[in-house]
Formats: C-alpha cells, structure tokens, sequence
C-alpha cells in the first residue's frame, strides 16, 4: 500500500513521549515551518497552524528515537525497500500539537522540499492523543482510503512516501498531540 499504518506504540511509550515535552520550548509552527527558509515569502497564508518544539531524545538510551527507528526500518523492509539512510541531524523529528485554540491543522502538502528536506523518504507520524480528547485533526491522504479511527489511536504509527499529499484537519475541540519527522535516503530516481 502507499499508506502503511499499525499499532507499534504502547500507552506506556507514548504518555512518556507526552511528559518529555518541555513547556518553554513550544513554539508556533508556521507557513513553511520544518526547518525551512521562514524568511521566504508563501503566499499560502494560514497553511499550517500549530505548536512544534524538537522531540526530546534521551541521551543515554536513545528513546524514543531507537525504537521508532526500528519500526520503520522493519515496515519499510517489508514493503518499499526504499534505500533510507536514517535521520539526519538538521532534520529530526518533531513533537507536535495542535490545540483547538489555534483551530490546529495542516493543509494539503508533501514532505519534499528544497535543501535538506530534499532528501527525505519516508514521512511517519506517531499518534500520541487519546481519539476522545479532541475533534477533528483528523490526518487524511489524498486518494487513499485509510479509515480515519485506525489513524486516531494512540500508539498508532503511519508511515508514507514524502511525496505523497497529505494534511491534518482543523482540531475544533480539544488539543491533539503527536510526533512527525522523516527519514533520509538517496533521492528517488
């Protein structure tokens, strides 16, 4: 499938990766965002609306970074066989939120870009809310049929080429909570 997504996280792993967050490194997540020239002009106006800070990785065991790595790693030699490198440094994954209060959310896009967000491969996303703390912000691929309750439980991880259109809807209740990143690889040819 083009949409790969399974249970891989327990209750246990993703209330810590909750509690990891540091309050004061929350910061709005913007047109462009990621990492990207925040200076170039988008025209796109209010693309994406949330809050973002770096996924805090324990230096001494490697959580979450290691297991989610893994995971990947196993699906993607199960199904793509793309050539992945692994995370990059300027590029790792993020801890996300998108909270009611903001109407959070993220249009229609792909994961490419220019510079280091060239060579990515593989998108995933971690979901770390429960599905009854929020409405809406539900994450939709276009022209794939994944049914969005499988997508909203928590522990669930969605993995997904970078060049596949995809976006979250407005939460309009509530906040939800997850982890995005991608991993690297040669580019496609």
């Amino acid at each position: 499938g083009l949409v790969y997504h399974g249970q891989h996280f327990t209750e246990e792993d993703c209330d810590a990766i909750t509690a990891s967050a540091i309050d004061s490194e929350w910061r709005e997540g913007g047109v462009g965002g990621y990492g990207e020239d925040k200076g170039a002009a988008s025209g796109v106006g209010q693309a994406r609306s949330c809050l973002e800070q770096r996924l805090p990785i324990d230096q001494r065991t490697g959580a979450p970074l290691h297991k989610i790595s893994l995971e990947i790693s196993n699906v993607n030699s199960n199904g793509w066989r793309f050539d992945l490198s692994g995370f990059v440094a300027d590029d790792m994954p993020y801890l996300m939120r998108y909270p009611d209060t903001m109407r959070g959310h993220n249009d229609w896009h792909v994961d490419m870009g220019r510079s280091h967000a060239a060579s990515r491969k593989l998108g995933f996303t971690i979901q770390l809310s429960n599905s009854d703390e929020y409405e809406g912000g539900d994450l939709e691929f276009r022209n794939v049929e994944i049914d969005p309750k499988s997508l909203r439980k928590k522990g669930a991880l969605a993995i997904f080429p970078t060049y596949w259109l995809h976006r979250v809807s407005p939460v309009t209740k509530g906040t939800r909570d997850a982890v995005v990143g991608w991993v690297h690889g040669p580019s496609f040819r």
